[in-house]
């Protein structure tokens, strides 16, 4: 490696405390401070050749910075780490160049000795029969609008997640609600050893909205907020607890909006059949306006 890197460390009780760490193969947690390029020197079967690659700048505690190459941040390729810059990663140390006190860490390794761990915990739950009582925190990576896959990495494993185990109730536009990089809990459904796929549910570590609705039915009024208004469904009413209805309205009155917030009666209930219609009898706030498209030309 050549000797424009910063070193890592220049007290002997740093050095010490990193070779432990290498020695043990400990997972610890470093902040990407930056990224950029800069030549390596590498052992190649012809010798050493300086090469030229993407580094990400990893800021450990005690004042060490470590260095991740591109192939060892992710087994994934992407075109650039920028994007990682000021996220906290976790890492193992791959290797201490002496020489010129640098230390190479790895997230890719982390990730594979995180993942070697999850799928053992989870072979381990299931002859237990207890897979279903453990949540675990993901974080969303990405979305697949064309099969629409919700992908989740959890303890260095890529999952994936189904449309209808984001939430108990119908998400109409999914890319409107899933943000990358969001924290989610998550349960696991199912791993398939043989395509090497984890299942995971959000909607599983969310109370059923569904076991409070019996109690909304002996109410005398309910509150909600209108989330649908179509000629050809009908009008959708999301009730407190989460909960979207059908709802009616009698002639006398008026035509909801989306958003307005509506004072209504529970008219049934099919618990089995998971559906419910509740009447709208008021709007306690008043109407929204609906925006004519022309305003602009008044204002």
């Amino acid at each position: 490696m050549t000797e424009t890197f910063t070193t890592s460390w220049s007290e002997q009780t740093q050095l010490d405390n990193l070779a432990r760490i290498h020695r043990n193969k400990e997972i610890i947690k470093g902040a990407v401070r930056s990224v950029g390029f800069k030549e390596m020197r590498i052992h190649t079967e012809n010798g050493y050749e300086k090469i030229r690659k993407e580094i990400a700048y990893i800021a450990l505690e005690g004042g060490i910075t470590a260095y991740c190459p591109a192939e060892e941040f992710s087994e994934r390729d992407f075109k650039s780490l920028n994007g990682f810059t000021g996220t906290i990663q976790e890492v193992i140390i791959d290797h201490l160049e002496l020489e010129n006190q640098i230390a190479i860490v790895s997230v890719k390794k982390a990730d594979e000795i995180k993942k070697q761990r999850f799928i053992s915990e989870i072979d381990y739950l299931t002859e237990k029969g207890t897979l279903d009582e453990v949540t675990y925190e993901g974080t969303v990576s990405g979305y697949n609008p064309k099969t629409q896959r919700i992908f989740v990495r959890v303890k260095g494993t890529d999952c994936f997640m189904l449309p209808q185990d984001w939430d108990w109730n119908r998400v109409r536009n999914l890319q409107d609600v899933i943000e990358r990089g969001q924290k989610i809990q998550v349960k696991v459904l199912r791993f398939d050893p043989e395509r090497d796929l984890v299942q995971v549910s959000r909607k599983d570590t969310i109370p059923d909205p569904w076991d409070a609705i019996e109690n909304l039915k002996e109410m005398n009024t309910v509150a909600g907020k209108v989330s649908g208004v179509s000629q050809v469904h009908g009008i959708f009413v999301q009730l407190e607890n989460g909960l979207e209805v059908k709802g009616l309205k009698p002639a006398k009155v008026e035509e909801p909006n989306v958003g307005d917030v509506v004072s209504c009666v529970v008219r049934s209930v099919d618990r089995e059949n998971r559906r419910a219609k509740v009447v709208i009898v008021g709007y306690p706030r008043g109407k929204k306006k609906r925006k004519d498209v022309g305003d602009f030309l008044f204002e």
